[in-house]
């Protein structure tokens, strides 16, 4: 039978990416226990994609807006030993599922399981990834962990209590990035083990980097390196070779790079500075039923 697998995937205002994502968990080798649809759309909003894969194991939930509450949501639910969050414009390859059962069938040691996102192409997307398959340490953290690609037992679930609510896409905060990090993060402060795989790959489309998802993402690194005390071993050092390269690419009249390194390097400083007022909210996420 293999590993039981939840997939929960949190959805706001992309019907036809879902619908390609829905179209990919059917053909799995490996396929998913359950698929928790956590839908922040208007009330009929998915009925006509949902209606069109009514032999996948859905579970059709709602929640109010933000990527962490309702990943949060969709975790209180999941029964699976294995639990995965797909974004809603990704896809799956039809092994994907497949590996991630054996993976953690031959690995008890390990809790956590991060690869890479490459887009139809087999081109990198979404980040720039760490270039050894290698643990999940507090050094690599930022170039291992990739939302799309994180899998992790029940157990960690049980530990870390869920996402950071304050944290990623639509939080009632100016930190609209980060989450993924900090889960990792906190799961390591916990002496749990985690493992990139270079090899393990789920697709995902390019995306357009402009300013102000630069902005927002900066944010977010700066707000996870302080809540993680991250300053000295990472926040400074890539400040220091942003800047750097700003400067380089000023000088050889390269201004939109000059101006996109601004953005990263004031980004990150906010999110550095900001008070920490606010806190973790993870307080929804139940404790592991099974045990795993």
């Amino acid at each position: 039978m293999g590993e039981m697998i939840s997939l929960v995937v949190c959805t706001l205002g992309r019907a036809e990416p879902l619908r390609r994502l829905l179209a990919s968990l059917d053909t799995q080798a490996h396929p998913p226990h359950e698929i928790i649809v956590v839908d922040q759309n208007p009330p009929g909003y998915l009925d006509p994609v949902l209606a069109e894969h009514k032999g996948l194991p859905i579970r059709h939930v709602r929640s109010e807006r933000g990527l962490s509450r309702g990943r949060n949501v969709g975790l209180n639910l999941a029964e699976g030993r294995i639990i995965g969050f797909p974004d809603d414009d990704c896809w799956y390859d039809p092994d994907v599922l497949q590996k991630v059962g054996a993976f953690f069938s031959s690995r008890p040691d390990i809790s956590l399981l991060c690869g890479r996102t490459i887009d139809a192409r087999g081109t990198e997307s979404l980040n720039r990834y760490w270039p050894i398959s290698e643990p999940i340490t507090r050094a690599n953290v930022f170039g291992t962990g990739n939302s799309n690609t994180i899998f992790v037992r029940s157990a960690v679930v049980a530990a870390i209590r869920g996402f950071d609510e304050t944290l990623g896409v639509g939080a009632s905060t100016p930190f609209q990035a980060g989450e993924e990090s900090d889960f990792l993060l906190r799961a390591l402060e916990h002496r749990l083990h985690g493992y990139y795989d270079r090899d393990f790959t789920i697709r995902h489309d390019q995306v357009n980097e402009t300013l102000e998802r630069v902005r927002a993402y900066s944010i977010g690194f700066g707000r996870v390196a302080r809540l993680h005390n991250l300053g000295p071993s990472l926040f400074l050092a890539r400040n220091v070779r942003t800047v750097i390269g700003g400067c380089l690419r000023m000088a050889k009249g390269d201004l939109a790079g000059a101006r996109h390194r601004y953005t990263c390097f004031v980004g990150s400083m906010l999110g550095y500075t900001a008070p920490l007022a606010h806190t973790a909210d993870t307080s929804q996420i139940r404790g592991d039923p099974h045990g795993a």
